[in-house]
């Protein structure tokens, strides 16, 4: 039996992810991936990127880690976010920032994708943006089952015979129908916004194509007095409840 587990979005929240993986020990995983946006926002940066190649996480490119590389891609963020990205290149190391800019746009294995954005590798693009047309989404790649992150959100698209359907992503188990392909995106373990202020993460038995949603609490108020203390938008706090 092979078992992945697959997150997304941490954006510095070390005490969200801590939680994240302390509920995970509690598993027998073969890999574990974290699908970009590993900094931005939150105020501990190098904790968490320490503590994912620590794990052994494989971590993609988010459009945060992108905003880092030059002041073309800073552009794209609003000015509180832009600040923050500024504030982490300040707080991490140069080998750590190397290290997150040269992280890979997309992967494929276990016979799954993973990307931050849009499928193929696309790390800006919101999947949302493509609801009205998700076949030509799926038709740019050809793998049966794809996980996404960077809209916060818990949605999954199923595709079958040219037609698209959007679904909710619900906590516990969801079953990926063999007879269709599947675009799931994974949530936030950092700043979620779908409404449950929880880590959320997902298990996935590649063998019996079950998906399990965990939902995991942890110490809000920690990461709120820490993004305070660093200076950050107080945004980033307040929407964590």
């Amino acid at each position: 039996m092979s078992r992945i587990a697959v997150m997304s979005d941490i954006h510095a929240n070390f005490e969200a992810l801590k939680a994240v993986l302390a509920d995970l020990d509690g598993f027998a995983v073969d890999a574990v991936y974290c699908l970009g946006d590993q900094i931005g926002y939150g105020p501990q940066p190098q904790e968490c990127v320490d503590l994912l190649r620590e794990r052994g996480v494989k971590c993609l490119m988010g459009n945060h880690e992108q905003g880092l590389i030059n002041i073309y891609y800073l552009r794209g963020f609003n000015q509180p976010a832009a600040d923050a990205l500024r504030k982490t290149r300040e707080m991490i190391s140069e080998e750590t920032y190397q290290w997150l800019v040269s992280r890979p746009k997309s992967m494929v294995e276990y016979g799954c994708r993973f990307v931050h954005g849009t499928p193929p590798d696309v790390v800006a693009e919101y999947l949302w943006k493509h609801e009205k047309n998700m076949g030509e989404v799926f038709a740019h790649y050809s793998e049966d089952i794809c996980f996404a992150g960077h809209t916060h959100d818990l949605t999954r698209y199923v595709h079958q015979g040219g037609v698209s359907e959007k679904l909710l992503l619900c906590q516990g188990d969801t079953p990926l129908e063999p007879d269709m392909r599947h675009l799931v995106n994974i949530g936030a373990v950092g700043q979620p916004r779908d409404g449950d202020n929880r880590a959320k993460y997902g298990l996935f038995d590649v063998e019996s194509r079950l998906l399990t949603m965990r939902f995991v609490e942890y110490d809000i108020q920690k990461t709120v007095d820490r993004i305070r203390e660093h200076g950050f938008h107080c945004s980033f706090g307040d929407r964590l409840w």
